[in-house]
C-alpha cells in the first residue's frame, strides 16, 4: 500500500511539475524589436557660475564623435535596454541603466548618481532623483516612469525601452526569498536614529540588515562614504543577490509574486520572464557595473543652492559608448544635454 501511495504521489507531482512548466513556457516570450527612442535635445542649458569649477583629477578622455549616420541610430540585434530604480518615499535614490546583449552574452549596468543635475527639468531642485515623483509642470500621462525615462535620456542620449521601479518593501521581500545574502560590509555603519547598526566584515545579512546597508551613507560619528562609495556597495550587493536568486530557478514563482506586488514597470510579464532567463543563461560573472562620471558642485546659487553632481561630458560619453550604447554607431554629443556651469 505504501509503495502504491508513493507512486501516486510521485505521479501527481510529475503532472503538476509538467503543468507548471507548460504554463511557464506559454508565458515566456521574447519582446518585439522596436526602435529605441533617441533624445532630442532642447537648446543648451547653461548656468553662470560665480567662481570657476575645480579642475577634475585624472586625464579626460577624448570626446567620442559619432560615425556618419547613414542608417541612423539603429539598435543592434539582440540588444535590450532597461532603466532600474529603487524608490523611497517617491525619490529614486538608486538609478541604473542596463543594456542586455543576448548575442554577446553580456549585461552592462551604469549607475546614475542621485544628485545628477538635469538642467531641462521643470522643477526647482533639478536632481535626477526627483524626476519620478514630479507632479507639477508636466502632463499626467508623462508622470512617473515616462518622465524619469525622458530625463535619463538627456544624460545618456536615449530612452531605455523598459523601466522598473521597486520600493524598499519589495527589496526586503526579495532578500527574504533568497534566505539572506553573504556579504562583506566595507565599513562600520551606525546611525541609531535610523535603525542602522552593522559591523564591518563578512557576514550573512537578513532583509532588515541588507536594507540598512543600502540606505547607509554617513554614520552618527561622521564616518562614512560619499555617493560613489554608496553606489559601489549597492552594485556589489545587487550582484550578490542576483547571483543567489538566479541560482535557484525553482523560486521564480515567488519572485514573480514579489514583483507583481512591489514593482511598477512597463515590462510585459511574459517578456520579464524571458529577460530573467536570458540573464540566468549569461550568469552574473558577465554582468558588469560602472558609474556615470560626474563632478561635485556645492551650493551653486544658479541651481537652487544645493549639492549637485555635474556630468563630465567627454568622460561620460566614452563610458556610455563602452558600456550601455545599444546602437551600431557611437552616441554623439548632439544627443545629450549635459548641464554646464560657465564662469560669469
Amino acid at each position: 500500500m505504501g509503495v502504491k501511495i508513493a507512486l501516486i504521489a510521485g505521479a501527481t507531482l510529475l503532472v503538476l511539475a509538467l503543468g507548471l512548466f507548460i504554463t511557464a513556457m506559454l508565458w515566456v516570450r521574447p519582446p518585439g524589436g522596436g526602435d529605441i527612442q533617441i533624445n532630442r535635445p532642447s537648446p543648451s542649458v547653461e548656468f553662470p557660475l560665480a567662481s570657476p569649477l575645480p579642475t577634475p583629477s585624472g586625464t579626460v578622455a577624448p570626446s567620442v564623435k559619432p560615425s556618419p549616420a547613414e542608417n541612423g541610430y539603429v539598435r543592434r540585434e539582440g540588444v535590450y535596454t532597461f532603466l532600474l530604480a529603487g524608490s523611497n518615499e517617491g525619490l529614486t535614490d538608486t538609478l541604473m541603466v542596463a543594456t542586455l546583449d543576448t548575442k554577446a552574452g553580456t549585461c552592462h549596468m551604469l549607475s546614475i548618481p542621485r544628485d545628477t543635475v538635469v538642467g531641462s527639468a521643470s522643477r526647482s531642485i533639478k536632481k535626477i532623483n526627483g524626476a519620478y515623483s514630479q507632479r507639477s509642470g508636466i502632463d499626467e500621462e508623462d508622470r512617473g516612469i515616462p518622465n524619469l525615462k525622458q530625463e535619463i535620456a538627456t544624460l545618456i542620449g536615449y530612452q531605455p525601452e523598459y523601466a522598473a521601479v521597486v520600493d524598499y518593501r519589495g527589496f526586503k521581500r526579495l532578500i527574504q526569498a533568497v534566505d539572506g545574502v553573504d556579504f562583506y560590509v566595507p565599513i562600520r555603519m551606525y546611525v541609531p536614529a535610523e535603525g542602522i547598526n552593522l559591523q564591518k566584515g563578512q557576514q550573512h545579512l537578513n532583509a532588515d540588515e541588507a536594507l540598512q546597508l543600502v540606505r547607509f551613507r554617513v554614520g552618527a560619528n561622521g564616518a562614512g562614504y560619499d555617493d560613489y562609495g554608496r553606489m559601489e556597495t549597492q552594485q556589489k550587493l545587487l550582484a550578490a543577490v542576483g547571483s543567489k536568486a538566479l541560482s535557484n530557478w525553482t523560486k521564480f514563482p515567488e519572485y514573480i509574486d514579489i514583483a507583481k506586488e512591489n514593482l511598477k514597470s512597463d515590462i510585459d510579464w511574459g517578456n520579464l520572464l524571458w529577460f530573467a532567463d536570458q540573464v540566468r543563461k549569461i550568469g552574473m560573472d558577465n554582468v558588469h557595473f560602472s558609474t556615470l562620471p560626474t563632478q561635485s558642485v556645492v551650493h551653486p546659487a544658479e541651481i537652487n543652492n544645493g549639492y549637485y553632481e555635474m556630468v563630465l561630458s567627454e568622460e561620460a560619453l566614452t563610458m556610455i559608448n563602452d558600456t550601455i550604447n545599444p546602437f551600431g554607431i557611437p552616441i554623439g554629443e548632439e544627443l545629450v544635454e549635459h548641464t554646464k556651469l560657465t564662469e560669469k
